[in-house]
This record gives C-alpha cells, structure tokens and sequence, in this order.
C-alpha cells in the first residue's frame, strides 16, 4: 500500500501543505474548524508523523502561561505568586502576561501561548475568545480559568459566587437603614461583571431600595472610570446615602472622587467594596469589604494545574464556586434619621 504523505492529508482536507504542518508542529494560527478537520483525516488515512514532527509534539518546555486582567491589580498578582510558587518545585517556569480587559490583546496573547509551545494555561478570561481558548484546549494544553468562567467552554475553572457576593453587600447596607445606595459596577460582558451587576441589582429589588437609575454607574473595571462614576454619585440632586463598589480596582478611583470632594467616611457616606483585603490595609477608616480567599484561589488553580502536567490518567473538570465573606469594620455606618 502506498504511503500516505502530508500531501495526501492536505488534498483530503482541502487545506494547504503549510495548514497540516502548522497542525502538526502545532505552531501559527488555525482555526478550531480546520485544526479538528486536518486531525480527522490525519485519522483517517492513518497518516504516520514521521520521528521528529512526534519528538518535537512530545516535548515538554517547562513553561506555564498565566494570562489576567491587569498585572497592576495586586488581587490577581497575589494569585499568581500563589501559582509560581507551587509549580516552581517541579522545575516550570512562568509567563505573565496581561490582556487589560481588552479581548483583541487577549486573542493575541492566546497565539502566542500557542507559538511558545507552553505546558499549561491559568487564564482570568475577558469572556471573549471562546474559539481561541478552545483551539488551546485542542492542542492537549490544560486550561485552569481563574475568576471568570467563559460560555462554552468546558474545563476546569475556580470562582467567587460574585452573585452571593454583591446581594449581601447590598443586604448589608440596607440592614444599616440604607435606601438610596449608589452601585459602581463594572461591565456585563464577562460572567464576573454579570454576576455582580445581577446579584446587586436583585439584592435593591428584593429590599425595595430606590430605583433611580442614576445610582447605578459604570466603572468599566478601571479606576479613572469609578472615579467619573463616583463623581456622578456624589453631584446628584439627591446623592446616596451608601456606595457599593464591586472591584478593588475601581474602589482606588472611588476613593479619590470621594477624597478629593472632602466627603468623610462613614460620617458622610458609607462604603463597601468587593476584594482583597490586602491592598486596604493602610486607608483609614479601615474599608468594610467582601473578601475574597486569594491564598485559596491560588492555591487551588495551582494544585489543579500540576496535577494536569504530571498526571497520566485524565479527571473530569474541576470546577470550584468559593463564597465570600463579608468582613464587617469602619466605612459603613447606619443611616441617620432625617
């Protein structure tokens, strides 16, 4: 029988000699569609890789990626020293890179975690990027979402109940006599901005909160953004009583809104953010927070990603939902009456 070639597996699958070998060096781009493609009929005609294409898919580099959202955000830098400092004891090596909660950044990054050929991914997704994140999937490199779950996309991940989170922050501060609470959210196009927005939302309906519109502003995520939002709160005909801000990046820029315009906590306002205590650990009044187990979180993402590179036999998905917990201390205070 003649030997099946690389250009015979090209003619099948309708692809170009170039497309199979990027397939089968598993370096460059292609889509989810052609790489599946390029594999079926690589099964199919029982193509045999010859000695150095298997040699170079079997080895190992010794380098994690962890991609998050802003490496700026000392949350997600505590998550991963947490990860580099359990992989270290098996000789890897980590590549931290940043999308700043831009999916286009975030689709590139994802190339080149492809290009540089890495064990294994830890990723605080933007929620885009479903076919990209698949395609990493496809190419045998486990993915571990941190934070944020993807729609669509099946593997292990570890998050907060942001839902849970938000309600009772609001819950919160309506148990303080709270009414008119501003909310600072940032967007709803990933699971952990939907989440938050909707656990808060239905915690103001639930309690019969105002529902003046103007008391729910976005920050994007991004500190200058809750700083403008912050600014729009506080100059209102009718300003809140309470702000709920659902992100330790946004509650910096919340807080110099709220400083620059000389308003005290709790005395004049009362204000709860949603994250790491850690980075709050000098403001005064100390900040009431809804904490998230950071050491946890970490912890967790790495043991699940060691056992993905050194595991022979493959486990089902871990997937983990962590509660929050509300720390109670001095930037809440109850309404006063009047």
């Amino acid at each position: 029988m003649k030997k099946v070639t690389i250009k015979d597996v090209a003619k099948h699958a309708g692809v170009s000699i170039g497309t199979v070998s990027k397939v089968l060096n598993d370096k460059g781009y292609v889509s989810s569609g052609i790489y599946k493609r390029v594999t079926d009929t690589i099964q199919e005609l029982n193509y045999q890789v010859n000695a150095n294409a298997r040699s170079l898919k079997a080895s190992k580099t010794n380098k994690v990626g962890v991609i998050v959202q802003d490496i700026s955000n000392p949350y997600m830098m505590s998550i991963a020293k947490t990860i580099e400092d359990k992989i270290r004891s098996s000789h890897y090596h980590m590549l931290v890179m940043s999308h700043n909660e831009d999916p286009k950044t975030e689709r590139e990054l994802l190339q080149l975690i492809l290009e540089q050929r890495v064990d294994g991914l830890v990723l605080v997704p933007t929620s885009g990027n479903a076919d990209m994140i698949q395609k990493v999937l496809d190419h045998k490199i486990p993915v571990i979402l941190v934070d944020r779950k993807v729609e669509g996309i099946t593997t292990d991940y570890i998050v907060d109940d942001n839902y849970y989170g938000s309600y009772e922050s609001i819950a919160y501060l309506h148990s303080l006599g709270h009414r008119r609470i501003g909310f600072i959210y940032g967007t709803t196009n990933s699971s952990i901005g939907k989440e938050r927005y909707e656990g808060a939302v239905d915690a103001l309906r639930h309690f019969g909160c105002s529902d003046d519109e103007a008391l729910l502003v976005s920050g994007k995520f991004k500190a200058e953004d809750a700083y403008k939002a912050t600014i729009e709160l506080l100059f209102l005909p009718d300003p809140p009583t309470a702000i709920y801000c659902c992100n330790n990046t946004m509650t910096v820029g919340m807080l110099k809104a709220i400083q620059e315009q000389a308003w005290r906590f709790p005395e004049d306002i009362s204000i709860i953010s949603y994250g790491d205590l850690s980075q709050w650990e000098l403001i005064q009044p100390p900040l009431t927070l809804m904490t998230q187990p950071l050491k946890r979180i970490g912890v967790e993402a790495a043991i699940i990603l060691k056992n993905r590179l050194t595991m022979e036999e493959p486990f089902p998905p871990k997937q983990i939902v962590i509660k929050p917990e509300l720390l109670v201390r001095a930037s809440c205070a109850r309404k006063s009456e009047g």
